[in-house]
């Protein structure tokens, strides 16, 4: 069964956050990915089916970026295009330019620039994909439907007319998504991106396509294990424990 490990990625920085990895970390994660000589596909491609020409080869990656944080252009875009390999990113867009302080942000969280529409568009020229991460960060689940159009339309649109684009990809804010914003999704977009801990498979559906939160395997030693034939079982084994301390909690 071929199964691509699409990787979550926010900031890339020198600050120690639940949210960044460091430069050298994420210098050494594309490292290891193009010394084992494994692909890396664009996050659009998935779309597709995986046997579909070109197929998909067991065991690749795909790179995504939530937030669209200024530091993708600085430290990992230029990491990324030396290595060849593509990447996506989904953008908050009411917020592009400013910093990562949107409604419900938890008051403990760090604040962080974001990239402007200067950077995105040289960004998209070289390459990167650009996706929807709503207007405002908004967490789908459990909002009016009224809400949920208006936070997908309103950024999509709002990256059509910056970039002359039509974006093809979508990420949930959160992680967060119930059958109706799914739903709407869905008839938005052709990929759609969650936060469920694994690997992608053929049978997954492209309206919730689970990731690989890199928060887990920053150190490059852990990135390693993401090679491993065990991995898909380390991978349920923390969405297991996640499950526990949502009931204790």
């Amino acid at each position: 069964m071929t199964r691509v490990a699409v990787l979550t990625y926010h900031a890339v920085d020198p600050v120690r956050s639940v949210l960044s990895v460091s430069p050298e970390q994420f210098r050494a994660h594309v490292q290891a990915i193009a010394d084992s000589g494994r692909s890396v596909v664009s996050p659009s491609r998935l779309a597709a089916g995986l046997a579909a020409d070109p197929p998909v080869q067991d065991g690749s990656f795909a790179f995504t970026f939530d937030d669209g944080y200024a530091s993708v252009a600085e430290h990992a875009g230029p990491i990324l295009e030396s290595a060849g390999f593509p990447y996506a990113i989904f953008l908050v867009t009411s917020w592009v330019g400013r910093t990562s302080d949107w409604p419900g942000e938890p008051a403990g969280a760090r604040r962080a620039p974001l990239l402007n529409w200067g950077e995105i568009e040289r960004l998209a020229a070289r390459g990167a994909e650009i996706g929807v991460h709503t207007a405002d960060h908004v967490l789908l689940a459990g909002a009016p439907e009224s809400v949920v159009r208006r936070q997908i339309d309103e950024s999509r649109a709002e990256i059509e007319r910056r970039l002359a684009i039509a974006p093809r990809i979508f990420a949930y804010p959160g992680g967060r998504v119930d059958t109706a914003a799914r739903e709407l999704a869905r008839s938005r977009f052709p990929a759609c991106f969650g936060t469920r801990h694994a690997r992608m498979s053929e049978g997954d559906d492209r309206a919730e396509i689970p990731r690989v939160e890199i928060f887990y395997f920053r150190q490059p030693r852990r990135f390693e294990r993401l090679f491993s034939p065990a991995i898909d079982a380390r991978l349920a084994a923390r969405r297991a424990l996640r499950r526990i301390r949502r009931l204790v909690g």
